[in-house]
């Protein structure tokens, strides 16, 4: 059984179909790349699984568990952390305190100690113990998009949905995040990444979706999706 088994999903906004009965299955452990140009419902898909769309067609399952129609905090709860294209930190509060709002929500630790020694850890993974203190809106972009990365571990999940990771980042930072990723997926958590830096997803990824006007149009190995018609179409046309 996949980790992640999306079944034939699809969203409308109106007359919009963003996503047009997409099924996808990501194993544990995998890293996966979705792609695709502008607008072919890449974000919204991934807000579909995470909860912040319902969807109006398909089913989501997780370690073969219903996801359909739960709430984006109870999806966390069952595993999935998220990262954004533009970083949703809270601002006001230290790099510490961002790591420790999931933890919280979630009750994935039983005692403060554990918390605090756990947030202390990731943030010595990621660079940032030195950090700690400082208010995230003190963070250069590149750092705040590290700090999300952190903090969607905090949760312990089984998979993390990424959303433009290496987007407007430091050359140093990007190389951190893909550091991160695959340290992570050694611990058998699973990535969705989505990007336009195809150079970076065709080195990290074993295999790619690719989304065009709502509909995926091939699925394989980087060498696969390289050579495939339908994606070359789909990038520059006919």
């Amino acid at each position: 059984m996949a980790l992640l088994e999306v079944k034939n999903i699809t969203k409308r906004f109106g007359g919009l179909v963003a996503v047009d009965s997409v099924s996808v299955d990501v194993d544990k452990g995998e890293v996966r790349g979705l792609i695709g140009p502008n607008g072919s419902g890449k974000t919204t898909l991934l807000n579909v699984i995470n909860g912040f769309y319902i969807p109006d067609d398909g089913e989501i399952y997780l370690n073969g568990e219903r996801l359909t129609g739960l709430k984006p905090n109870e999806v966390a709860i069952k595993g999935i952390g998220r990262t954004f294209q533009i970083p949703k930190l809270f601002k006001k509060m230290s790099v510490l305190e961002n790591l420790l709002v999931p933890a919280y929500a979630k009750g994935v630790f039983s005692h403060r100690e554990e918390m605090l020694e756990r947030a202390e850890e990731l943030l010595k993974f990621v660079g940032f113990y030195h950090l700690k203190d400082e208010y995230a809106a003190n963070l250069s972009g590149g750092q705040q998009k590290l700090l999300e990365f952190a903090r969607a571990l905090m949760i312990n999940p089984n998979l993390v949905l990424a959303d433009e990771p290496f987007a407007g980042v430091h050359e140093v930072i990007k190389q951190k995040i893909i550091g991160v990723i695959k340290e992570m997926r050694r611990e058998n958590v699973a990535f969705i990444i989505v990007s336009h830096d195809i150079a970076s997803v065709f080195n990290l990824c074993e295999k790619l979706t690719v989304l065009a006007a709502g509909k995926k149009i091939a699925e394989g190995s980087p060498e696969e999706i390289k050579n495939n018609p339908k994606v070359i179409e789909a990038y520059l046309g006919r």
